[in-house]
Formats: C-alpha cells, sequence, structure tokens
C-alpha cells in the first residue's frame, strides 16, 4: 500500500476519467476519493452517514437520490459526479450486479466518454434481496456482467472487481436463530468466491478488499456492515496503488499520512492461557452444520480442525486480532458477544447494554463486558 498524499492522487488521476459502481460502501468509496482529490483531511460521521444529498465536496448530484423520493428498495437510484479542470470521477449506485440499468450506465459509456479506471461491486443486494436462489442467480449475473463490460469498454480501460469486505450480523440474524436458516456472512465468503473466480476467468483484476480487511474489524460501524473514515482512506490507498501498479508509476511510500498506522500492521496479541471444550450451543459450529463466524472455510469441513474456541479478542484462526478497548465499532470478539456464542451481538441504539438471547442463561460468575 502507498502512501499517497492529496497531490500524489491529483498527479496520477491528471486528465482521468474515474467510475465507481455499487452499493453503499462504494459510495463511501467514491466520496473518500473525491474528498482525497481536494485535501488530505478524512470523511467525518456526516458525509460518511448521509445519501442522496445535492451537493458533497464539490460535487453535483446528477440522478435519483433527493431529486426524487428517498426509500430503501431495490429500485433506489443515486448518481453523483465531481469535476475539476484536469479530473472526472462519477459514481452510479446499483442494487444488483447485472440488470437493464446497469445496460442503461454502459448506452452512457458508449454514447459519451469511455471510463480510464472503472471499479465495481455488488454482492450485498444480491445475495438479501432476490429470493431464495440468490448464490445460483449471481453467478449467472456475474458472467454477463464481465460479458458485457469487456464488450462496451475500450481495451486501455482499467476494470477493477473488488471483493466485497468483511460483513458481520446482528443478533436477530445469527443462523441458529432464523426461520429458515441463514448465513449473511457465509454467503459473502460464497459470493466473493464466485466473484473473483469468474473475474480471473474473464481476465478482469480482483482486489481481495475482504482480505485486506480481515484484520480491521474495530473500524467497523455497530451496524456490521459500513466502515469508518480510516478504513476508507486504507481502502482508497489500496486502490490507487493498483491504479498506479497497472500504470507502471512507482507510488509513494515514504510519507504516509498520520493515522495510517492503524491501518498498517494487526496489534500484537497476548497468548491465549488455554482452550476451552465448546459449550452444547456451540456444537452446531464446532461440527459444520453452519459456518463458524471468523473461521475462513467455505463448507464447514475444517472447521473442527481447531478443539474450542479462539481467545476472547480474536476472529481468525492467526490470532491476529487484538481485543481493543470498548469501542462503538462492530466486533466479532468473543468479548463482545459475551462469550455466550460465537458471532457478533449489536447493541441497541443509543445504549452500551448488551442484549442476550432469552434461551441463553449466563454461566455462574458471567459478568457483563461493559462493566
Amino acid at each position: 500500500m502507498g502512501g499517497f498524499r492529496s497531490a500524489d492522487v491529483q498527479q496520477l488521476l491528471h486528465n482521468k476519467f474515474v467510475v465507481i459502481l455499487g452499493d453503499s460502501i462504494q459510495r463511501s468509496v467514491y466520496k473518500d476519493l473525491v474528498k482525497f482529490l481536494q485535501t488530505d483531511s478524512f470523511l467525518t460521521f456526516n458525509q460518511l452517514k448521509h445519501r442522496g444529498e445535492f451537493i458533497f465536496e464539490n460535487d453535483v448530484l446528477i440522478e435519483g437520490g433527493q431529486h426524487e423520493e428517498m426509500h430503501n428498495g431495490t429500485t433506489y437510484r443515486e448518481v453523483r459526479q465531481y469535476r475539476s479542470g484536469h479530473h472526472l470521477v462519477r459514481f452510479y449506485f446499483l442494487t444488483r450486479v447485472y440488470s437493464t440499468y446497469l445496460e442503461s450506465i454502459l448506452s452512457d459509456f458508449q454514447s459519451g466518454p469511455q471510463p480510464d479506471v472503472l471499479m465495481i461491486n455488488s454482492c450485498v443486494w444480491d445475495v438479501n434481496r432476490y429470493g431464495d436462489h440468490h448464490l445460483e442467480a449471481y453467478k449467472t449475473t456475474l458472467d454477463l456482467l464481465f460479458l458485457r463490460l469487456k464488450e462496451v469498454l475500450t481495451p486501455h480501460c482499467l476494470i477493477l472487481w473488488t471483493t466485497t469486505m468483511p460483513v458481520g450480523y446482528k443478533d436477530d440474524e445469527i443462523p441458529m436463530f432464523q426461520t429458515p436458516p441463514q448465513n449473511v456472512r457465509m454467503d459473502m465468503v460464497m459470493g466473493n468466491f464466485y466473484s473473483s473466480t469468474l473475474a480471473d476467468f474473464h481476465k478482469v483484476d480482483v482486489l481481495d478488499m475482504h482480505y485486506h480487511f480481515r484484520h480491521d474489524l474495530r473500524h467497523r460501524w455497530v451496524d456490521a456492515i459500513h466502515w469508518n473514515f480510516l478504513a476508507h482512506r486504507k481502502y482508497t490507498q489500496i486502490l490507487l496503488s493498483r491504479i498506479a501498479m497497472a500504470w507502471d508509476v512507482e507510488p509513494p511510500k515514504d510519507n504516509l499520512p498520520e493515522g495510517s498506522v492503524h491501518l498498517v500492521a494487526p496489534h500484537p496479541v497476548a497468548p491465549c492461557p488455554e482452550l476451552r471444550p465448546p459449550r452444547p450451543e456451540q456444537e452446531l459450529y464446532t461440527q459444520g452444520a453452519v459456518y463458524m463466524p471468523g473461521y475462513t472455510s467455505f463448507d464447514g469441513s475444517d472447521i473442527s480442525a481447531v478443539s474450542g474456541v479462539p481467545c476472547p479478542g480474536n476472529d481468525t484462526n492467526d490470532n491476529l486480532i487484538s481485543s481493543d478497548a470498548v469501542s462503538p465499532f462492530a466486533s466479532d470478539s468473543l468479548i463482545l458477544s459475551a462469550d455466550l456464542i460465537p458471532g457478533y451481538f449489536s447493541p441497541p441504539r443509543g445504549s452500551w447494554k448488551m442484549r442476550r438471547p432469552r434461551s441463553l442463561k449466563p454461566r455462574a460468575g458471567w459478568r457483563h463486558p461493559y462493566r
């Protein structure tokens, strides 16, 4: 990852047309890039939270958003554009990776200027809003997407497919309490596997953001999906480094901006004193019947390789996540789940009290993690 400053970004993207397509996370990627083109400062909380606003950091809302009715349906549209004397950045909001709406976007490229860089990701909406056979439909639409991109865009356009960043789930989304059983995190992992495999087959560059952010869960918001300003600046640095590499430009490395040290190396972790055997409510996970959060397995077959549960504060087997102090960001740490079940419980809005499933009684000596 390079250490880009605003002046470096302006020089790298001089006279370039950059297009970003995707969901609300991609909107934040667009916003951070637009702000980075003008200043070294980070996005504010309100800038990350707001959507569909008429103006953001000298850009303009072209279509959808507050021009129309604001809603959370699959027909929501938002097109934004930032334009300066030597830079053009555009964002299209997608609720599905391939659709008639995407064809209208491709027709814009055919009739107007062709992008120099096109970055696209769509997964969260695809696997949650379009029926029970979402993963099969997702694979089909992905194949159509990559075929159409190759047909419409010129060979000099750098196409970047980014995998979905790690997601958690809230207490009502835990697989063992759902009817029928679902697992959002597993769907994201499977979706990333399909998309990266198909992108590689079609000779499209892949940026594995799930890999890059697997140890940065402390920078995820409590909704278990969106991320804070530090994570998005790291995202932008990775994106710019890949663009520089593709254009045979040496990225700056000696001027990392202040605060980026928190995003470069994981915190050290004290060794776990002992591994406790799984409790009855965890057997569903260790037997492989349900995907166990934090374990990098697609089918659950190798989950039982670790007997017991990971140390508090660790999200994966490699023990690289530290247990930070109480934070407003989401985490998959067992500390935040009260050590009752592997996974993520979100606190209610405006309160730091932990919600527990009524069917699980606390063990003797159980103490609230925030007291």
